[in-house]
């Protein structure tokens, strides 16, 4: 089913699709949201240390529109023009979701990555390609 989005959503593939191979869209765009929604939602301790809790909510507000700017083309896109099915590619942003809080944790909060976490990494990845075969 096309939608009154389906011209803009082609559009922005055919300007991504001059600058990286299409095949690559979803993920580089859910892996980019994944990253602004980690700072939207935990970042304003390290990002805005010295702001007032609403300055900091307002500009982590400001980081979510970023996030959703990212997001919601790159779901309708990826639905729309590509043929991905939602639960597919929301599994997938969660699990990148998960593997980019890792890494990010490493660096901002620096808590450790322990044998729970690694057994949750799994199950997850282990999810994502369920899911991938269910399409």
């Amino acid at each position: 089913m096309t939608t009154n989005a389906y011209n803009d959503l082609s559009k922005l593939t055919n300007i991504y699709k001059t600058i990286l191979p299409l095949s690559t869209f979803p993920w580089v765009m859910l892996a980019a949201a994944s990253v602004a929604q980690f700072f939207a939602w935990y970042g304003g301790k390290y990002l805005f240390p010295k702001a007032r809790l609403m300055k900091r909510i307002i500009l982590l507000w400001i980081i979510a529109i970023i996030e959703f700017t990212i997001l919601i083309p790159a779901i309708g896109a990826s639905t729309e023009i590509l043929g991905y099915s939602e639960s597919f590619l929301s599994i997938t942003f969660l699990a990148f979701h998960l593997v980019v809080f890792f890494i990010l944790n490493r660096f901002t909060i620096k808590a450790e990555f322990n044998k729970k976490h690694a057994v949750a990494f799994i199950l997850m990845i282990s999810a994502v390609l369920i899911a991938a075969n269910a399409k």
